[in-house]
């Protein structure tokens, strides 16, 4: 990474300062990446409505033509189920491997644009997209593991749920509603997933971004809304170094934190 100083770059009084105007997470990723997750949800639903739910009632339509004990479901009826999740996270890696791609992309266009707004300066000779390549890695090698990490706690979640509802000798209509419950349960971590990630991947090339155009210093900027977190709110407007992070990390850094550092170019 071409390391520069914005400060040396342009003629300003000695001692002033100037904020550049925040890079913001997009909404458009942090949709993509929830469809992703979506999509291993759905095409579970479909494998458990077409497989499970069939065996379910089998073994107890079994159970009561025998009027005798019976196996309850085994590991043989989430045979398929595994090896669809497997396929699945594939495509959910590559599709979040694209989404980082092409998000790591348009940041690097929206912090050129901040300071060609506040300083009039244009980067295009300094800031290159390959720059962020190592760290790009980091990150999708990052989401791939909390990728497959919500596949295998999804597969937990239908076997424990299935053996349980087997076991006590609940009707299907039972089990039905319990695995709606825990589809529910899970679409929940889908979102905060994809809207962590997001604001966590923004806030790291800000980070970077900054740190290479030799800014040491940020304004802490909050979503200025009813969620944000109590301490954020005592941060909002202050300044802190990048080498000295807040209690809990910097903007972005804490889980589902929507905060912002706005660089400070010192003279």
């Amino acid at each position: 990474m071409l390391r520069y100083s914005l400060a040396k770059a342009v003629a300003r009084p000695k001692g002033s300062r100037i904020i550049l105007p925040p890079v913001s997470p997009r909404l458009a990723p942090e949709r993509q990446y929830l469809a992703a997750l979506r999509r291993i949800l759905a095409e579970a639903g479909r494998e458990v409505r077409e497989t499970i739910y069939p065996l379910y009632e089998a073994e107890k339509a079994q159970k009561r033509a025998e009027r005798a004990y019976s196996a309850d479901a085994g590991q043989e009826w989430f045979i398929r189920l595994r090896s669809l999740l497997r396929a699945m996270d594939a495509t959910a890696h590559g599709m979040v491997r694209n989404i980082l791609d092409l998000e790591a992309k348009q940041h690097t266009k929206g912090f050129m644009a901040a300071a060609k707004k506040a300083l009039g300066i244009d980067l295009a000779a300094v800031v290159r997209d390959e720059d962020l390549t190592v760290y790009v890695e980091t990150a999708v090698a990052r989401n791939v593991s909390l990728i497959t990490n919500f596949s295998d706690e999804l597969l937990k979640r239908i076997e424990q749920t299935v053996y349980d509802n087997s076991i006590a000798g609940n009707t299907v209509a039972t089990l039905k509603a319990k695995l709606k419950e825990q589809f529910g349960i899970a679409d929940r971590r889908a979102q905060l997933i994809a809207r962590d990630q997001v604001g966590k991947f923004t806030g790291d090339l800000n980070r970077k971004r900054q740190q290479q155009a030799g800014i040491e210093e940020y304004e802490y900027m909050t979503s200025h809304d009813e969620r944000v977190r109590p301490l954020h709110q005592s941060y909002d407007g202050k300044t802190f170094r990048w080498d000295t992070p807040p209690a809990d990390g910097h903007p972005g850094t804490a889980i589902r934190c929507r905060c912002i550092a706005r660089g400070i170019v010192s003279f």
